[in-house]
């Protein structure tokens, strides 16, 4: 049943006059564009024809027909009787979901069944008093995600619908956006440009999602996140849409511009992304739509601040598929999954791009609406070339690959500064072959500090050293998922053609914790035809002896990870893989199993402690270790004490590799003979 305007006001919040300026003088300015004025943000009418041609390609069947088959009779029922006004953080974004996917189907196919649901999806979301759960100074609503959302996709999906909706809910639209969406995200932007004038930020007491937390530094912990291309995304899709219809639009796009200005290099000179692959694909999908609208009504040129051919790499050369997680990519963090197609195309079609072309047809977690519209099939994919990939990006992460499959041998140091979304996981390793993650780092542990699993953010979680049984400086999450204080940073590589190795100082971060620490680093040698790993750790204290260990966790998310133990030996099980290695110190060594201790209905985490038996002041820690299917014929390993340090011999692979590793300096030498 179509409201009457009065309704619509009652319900929206607007029957108090909430708009900026006089409603009734705004409203008289908002009609609605004519057919030659139409503003067609990403597509215009003729090329509709173009858009059916490319959904019947192999490649979008399987994404076009769960488009299709969506259960519009749950759907309905979620509309008509399911939605708690109130709850902004999951009934407005599934609303949303429902509006973007039936005008798109309406637009494409003229179907009145779809167009009809998304009409009334569209009379849901105008029923919301609000549109995030966010406040400022404890009144005026910030947007930071559900109201971006809300915004972006009314802007995007009205001229698809506009045919069926009357004039009154056309005007309903035009006089709600500016009040529930477009000023919410000014807001939020002008907060993060304006820090020291913010009252106070905090979540709305009337929404369904509430809970105390000081949120004091949050316009500087956001202005540094995907939080803040969010808003600037859906403010300057408020002001093209308004364009020319509302006196606010050049105050949002002067935001906009300012804000754009202070936030593209959160993407780093090569193109990696701090926050990780997956709030990289979450901040890139903001960008790209608001990019394309705006550089092809204004003809200015945003984008190549940003090196969106070095973002498609990033995206390509952190992929870590495995059984598992299918769509998985390196996870430092809790950033860890994949990115969606449309980033790719988009990147493919604006800088004829043939390698963000194959990594979108290829690697991309899923296809999306925007992948149709921005995929252009004169673009040839092209795959990178060589046998394994080295990476070490400007953000201090340290990639080693052969490719880009299940069955491909991936393995990641993290080294670099803070982040948001981190975890105390400086020089931490994690290690992909066979499609079984055998070193792995917690998958997106819980954000609030309250949960009883909050710990396993914590460096004792991941694979990383521990000095008198401590990690290094975490944060207490009291104000979310920001970053700490902690820093690594490389120091030394050296790429060969068979072989790759890094050394990583994560003093700093030890430091901050533990004033006794001199100097903690770890260098890594990676051999990927062998599937072989080194990692030497090395502790130097300032006075006193130190216990240090080396902390490994195996993957036991679906509860088949095993660790085996023999003397200096050890094997960590996989249901397709294993990894076989060996440990020494120059302290000498004790292997010992165990399990993070976290209540087990969240996950039982085993891991092995590589530890010197007896404290010291300089401290050596050895472990080499090679990845088999479990069929193969097991890895051999010599590793003996030298004069001045340690000699490694390896066999893996129908391969062999002589290492020398001296420790006499702060940082340990390696020679290699293959």
């Amino acid at each position: 049943m179509m409201l009457s305007r009065k309704q619509f006001l009652k319900l929206s919040g607007l029957a108090s006059g909430l708009l900026l300026i006089n409603p009734t003088s705004f409203l008289s300015k908002l009609n609605t564009k004519s057919g030659n004025e139409r503003l067609n943000l990403l597509f215009a009418p003729e090329e509709i024809p173009e858009l059916r041609r490319r959904l019947e390609l192999p490649m979008f069947q399987k994404f076009w027909e769960e488009m299709l088959n969506a259960n519009l009779e749950d759907d309905r029922k979620f509309l008509e009787t399911g939605i708690a006004f109130n709850n902004q953080i999951w009934h407005l974004p599934r609303v949303c979901d429902i509006l973007q996917r039936e005008a798109f189907i309406y637009v494409i196919t003229g179907d009145q069944i779809r167009g009809e649901m998304a009409r009334l999806a569209l009379e849901k979301i105008l029923q919301f008093k609000k549109w995030d759960y966010f406040l400022e100074a404890g009144k005026d609503v910030i947007g930071l995600q559900r109201a971006p959302y809300t915004t972006q996709t009314l802007v995007l999906t009205f001229e698809w619908i506009e045919d069926l909706l009357p004039d009154e809910m056309k005007q309903e639209v035009l006089a709600q956006l500016p009040e529930k969406g477009i000023e919410p995200c000014y807001r939020s932007c002008w907060g993060m440009l304006n820090k020291e004038q913010v009252v106070g930020w905090g979540f709305d007491p009337e929404s369904s999602f509430y809970e105390e937390r000081d949120m004091r530094r949050w316009p500087w912990i956001l202005s540094r996140t995907n939080l803040r291309a969010v808003p600037m995304s859906a403010l300057a899709l408020g002001a093209k849409f308004f364009d020319g219809r509302h006196p606010r639009v050049p105050e949002w796009m002067n935001v906009v511009k300012q804000t754009y200005d202070e936030f593209y290099d959160m993407f780093a000179p090569d193109g990696s992304y701090s926050e990780g692959s997956g709030y990289a694909n979450y901040t890139a999908s903001e960008l790209i739509i608001m990019l394309s609208i705006i550089e092809s009504k204004w003809r200015n040129n945003w984008s190549d601040k940003i090196n969106w051919q070095g973002v498609m790499d990033f995206f390509l050369m952190t992929r870590m598929p495995s059984h598992q997680h299918p769509e998985g990519h390196v996870n430092f963090g809790d950033g860890g999954s994949g990115f969606f197609s449309d980033v790719g195309f988009w990147i493919a079609r604006k800088y004829r791009d043939g390698l963000a072309q194959f990594a979108a047809e290829n690697h991309a977690q899923k296809h999306r609406m925007l992948s149709v519209i921005f995929y252009d099939p004169n673009i040839v994919p092209t795959r990178p070339t060589g046998s394994w990939f080295y990476r070490h990006f400007d953000i201090g992460w340290v990639i080693v690959s052969t490719g880009f499959e299940k069955d491909d041998f991936v393995v990641a140091m993290r080294s670099g500064g803070p982040a948001n979304h981190e975890h105390a996981d400086r020089n931490s390793v994690i290690l992909k072959c066979f499609a079984e993650n055998l070193l792995v780092d917690v998958l997106h542990p819980p954000y609030s500090h309250l949960h009883p699993a909050w710990a396993l953010r914590t460096s004792p979680a991941h694979n990383t050293v521990l000095i008198d049984n401590k990690g290094h400086q975490y944060h207490d999450g009291l104000e979310g998922t920001n970053a700490s204080l902690a820093e690594a940073k490389v120091v030394k590589e050296q790429k060969k053609d068979g072989y790759a190795i890094v050394t990583s100082d994560a003093t700093q971060a030890y430091q901050l914790v533990n004033e006794n620490v001199q100097n903690v680093n770890r260098t890594t040698l990676a051999v990927p035809d062998m599937k072989l790993l080194v990692v030497v750790d090395v502790l130097q204290t300032k006075d006193k002896p130190a216990d240090f260990k080396a902390r490994w966790f195996v993957d036991n998310e679906d509860k088949n990870g095993k660790i085996e133990i023999d003397g200096k030996k050890f094997t960590f099980l996989r249901p397709n893989a294993k990894l076989v290695g060996v440990c020494d110190s120059d302290h000498d060594v004790q292997l010992s199993s165990d399990k993070f201790p976290v209540p087990e209905e969240h996950g039982v985490y085993p891991f092995l402690d590589v530890a010197a038996r007896k404290a010291g002041n300089k401290v050596v820690l050895i472990t080499a270790a090679a990845a088999i299917r479990n069929d193969d014929p097991l890895p051999m390993f010599n590793l003996k004490k030298t004069k001045n340090g340690w000699k490694l011999v390896a066999k893996n692979n129908g391969q062999k590799i002589q290492v020398k590793i001296v420790t006499q300096g702060i940082y340990p030498e390696l020679s290699i003979d293959m």
